[in-house]
């Protein structure tokens, strides 16, 4: 059970991203029904409550109930089911300070060890450290609301796909994505008929050489669009897209500018796209995501 004040767009996603099933009340809530009554039901379903205690927090009444409510299942911190995280200088209030509750202190965002503390007790692996998965997502962010096409290098047992999912929390970033592990991507007609799908283009792609004209009036009738591409090491292994595909990707990204384009890769783009061929070329900004552990 979570109340992520201040924390919506760090604390949800790392939980979520390293496997933890995160519980959010008004996610939940259903006109027509009493809103304690439907906050404790959703604490009720809880193994953990975090407790993310700030000015704003303690000055809620409602927070003030979740937090007595979740304090009263473990008033000595005995079963290390209330964890409460520190974001700002508001005083711990006695309740958590009288037992002398360990808590969880993330008034900088930067901790490495705190954020591990708070991952460990909610069962959650992101296979690097919260920092640097942050650091990463959020220049990935910065990059494509700048309508900068990006290559996401990705070495590691690291949890990237969530990554690229919580880039679409941002209002202003509309991220459609395409998996080459999709066996309709296999051929190149149907990597573009794809791509037009989850772009919502109804448009039947023909077969070769006239799919790729077709795929650029396609992407021509539509404001510029942000498409991710993920497994794109697949690529090299498909001598069907050929140095074609990349030429026109090529001039939908840096000559019409209509995309801009994520491509998630284990191997840079530079050893993935047709070797010594300039039309293959694509100005992307290489940011790479490391396991750690």
């Amino acid at each position: 059970m979570l109340k992520a004040h201040g924390l919506w767009d760090r604390l949800v996603p790392c939980l979520k991203a390293g496997g933890a099933e995160v519980l959010i009340d008004s996610e939940r809530f259903r006109a027509g029904g009493g809103v304690y009554r439907q906050m404790d039901a959703t604490q009720d379903q809880a193994d953990r409550h975090v407790l993310v205690l700030s000015a704003e927090y303690l000055a809620s009444a409602a927070c003030q109930s979740e937090m007595q409510r979740a304090i009263a299942l473990d008033p000595d911190f005995l079963r290390h089911v209330v964890l409460p995280v520190r974001r700002d200088d508001a005083l711990v209030p006695n309740v958590i300070k009288g037992p002398n509750a360990l808590y969880i202190d993330l008034r900088d965002d930067s901790r490495v060890d705190q954020w591990a503390l708070l991952l460990a007790e909610c069962e959650a692996r992101l296979g690097t450290t919260a920092p640097d998965w942050l650091t990463v997502r959020d220049e990935v962010r910065r990059l494509l609301l700048d309508d900068k096409s990006v290559n996401l290098v990705v070495s590691g047992d690291v949890k990237w796909r969530f990554l690229i999912a919580s880039l679409d929390d941002s209002p202003a970033l509309r991220l459609f994505s395409v998996d080459l592990e999709d066996p309709a991507t296999a051929s190149r007609r149907g990597l573009l008929g794809v791509m037009l799908g989850a772009l919502g283009v109804r448009s039947r792609v023909p077969q070769p050489p006239e799919d790729l004209p077709e795929f650029g009036r396609a992407l021509n009738s539509l404001a510029r669009c942000r498409l991710a591409l993920l497994h794109f090491d697949l690529a090299a292994h498909r001598a069907d897209y050929g140095v074609d595909l990349f030429a026109t990707l090529r001039h939908l990204v840096m000559d019409q500018r209509k995309l801009v384009l994520l491509i998630q890769s284990r191997a840079p783009f530079s050893v993935l796209r047709p070797r010594d061929d300039p039309g293959s070329y694509i100005d992307l900004a290489t940011v790479e995501l490391k396991g750690r552990f």
